[in-house]
């Protein structure tokens, strides 16, 4: 039997493949770690969002005005009759890169017994560039994540 009538790989071919392979993978991390980014700014604005549903539900539910009161990395929601803090959120510790823009954002939103709110504006912003937002109007109603 003779070495050129078996079947195999040569060293030549593994390294050619693998120099592709390679250069492949430089091409896609890139774009991978974006989608990453922005994977988890998503996230972290729909904590944000569901919290604030939960905060105006609370407040129908209990009867009472619940107020959301935002820092740079964090909320509170509070009762304001009883000034009993309900729900602690720091987004920094599930998110780390991840702020709320404090001259964008209300510093606090309150929910009335009936749902109604007095509006407001968040901002949640990765890094100079990257942000989603969103809007509760007087009605209460939470506008989508954008």
């Amino acid at each position: 039997m003779r070495i050129k009538d078996t079947i195999g790989f040569t060293l030549v071919e593994l390294l050619i493949a693998l120099m592709i392979v390679g250069i492949i993978a430089a091409i896609a991390v890139p774009r991978f770690s974006g989608l990453i980014k922005n994977y988890k700014l998503t996230n972290a604005a729909r904590v944000v969002w569901l919290d604030l549903q939960r905060a105006k539900m609370l407040a129908i539910k209990q009867g009472s005005t619940m107020r959301v009161d935002f820092t740079a990395t964090s909320y509170n929601i509070v009762r304001v009759d009883t000034a009993t803090v309900v729900l602690s959120r720091n987004l920094s510790v599930d998110y780390p890169s991840i702020t709320f823009d404090t001259t964008a954002t209300t510093p606090s939103v309150s929910f009335g017994s009936t749902g109604t709110a007095n509006g407001g504006t968040v901002v949640i912003q990765q890094g100079p560039t990257s942000s989603k937002h969103f809007t509760i109007a007087l009605t209460g109603r939470i506008g989508q994540i954008l």
